[in-house]
């Protein structure tokens, strides 16, 4: 991870509130390129219910289109599409099948971007959505040359929205869960493998500094991800990082 993605996860994991959660992803994302940024949550509370966050900073006149209308400000297909997928959804394509949905966006400068879900234990998931304003062909190499920079965010956002579901569920949650279960424990070859994966090594780069194979740093990683409830290797590390299991510089 370089340092200025790693400074970008300090600031989302430091957010306190929703309106400070929604105020660092804005920022992030324009830092990226990006003119409009969107997300929605859904996470588990008590008694079988759930709750839902919603973010954004789109115009004000989409966000009224839809109210008179009943729709969710992320176009329908898009969202249907993002929560089947564990990769990226890019809107140039999705909008080839589902043109009148994404003309509507358009209109009001929501012009091209990519969705990303994540999800989580007991059926929570999020998807966040890097918009621009242009389309054209820099806009799409632009939106490809930031993938991984979007995904580490939107790990990191679905963290810090999930942790603050739960602080205003219960205040002390965060305080009991660290007395009474702590940290997960990983192994010391694990958060070896861990520290290198956060430093963007890749999985051949890591068996080469540890001098084991691939495939065993692939086993260690799978129960890194399998500890830390991570859907991935980018949210792993955000969860290792929120969870100071590792430092985030």
């Amino acid at each position: 991870m370089s340092s200025q993605g790693a400074m970008r996860l300090r600031q989302i994991l430091a957010t306190g509130s929703h309106a400070e959660l929604k105020a660092a992803i804005v920022s992030i994302a324009r830092e990226l390129g990006f003119r409009y940024f969107m997300y929605c949550g859904k996470f588990s509370r008590i008694r079988n219910t759930c709750c839902e966050i919603h973010l954004d900073n789109c115009p004000a006149g989409w966000h009224r289109y839809c109210l008179d209308r009943g729709l969710d400000p992320l176009p329908g297909p898009l969202r249907r599409l993002a929560l089947q997928e564990v990769t990226p959804v890019g809107w140039q394509p999705a909008a080839r099948k589902h043109h009148e949905a994404f003309a509507k966006a358009r209109k009001f400068g929501l012009m091209t971007g990519v969705t990303l879900a994540v999800h989580g234990p007991r059926g929570q998931w999020s998807l966040s959505s890097f918009i621009m304003d242009h389309e054209g062909v820099a806009a799409q190499r632009r939106i490809r040359a930031t993938l991984p920079d979007c995904q580490l965010v939107a790990c990191a956002a679905h963290c810090a929205a999930s942790r603050l579901v739960k602080r205003r569920l219960d205040p002390a949650a965060q305080v009991r869960r660290v007395v009474d279960t702590g940290c997960p424990e990983l192994s010391e070859r694990e958060h070896q493998c861990l520290i290198r994966l956060a430093a963007g090594k890749s999985t051949w780069e890591i068996a080469n500094a540890l001098e084991i194979s691939e495939r065993t740093i692939v086993f260690h990683l799978a129960n890194v991800r399998e500890k830390l409830g991570a859907i991935n290797s980018r949210h792993a590390v955000a969860r290792a990082i929120s969870l100071n299991l590792i430092a985030a510089g």
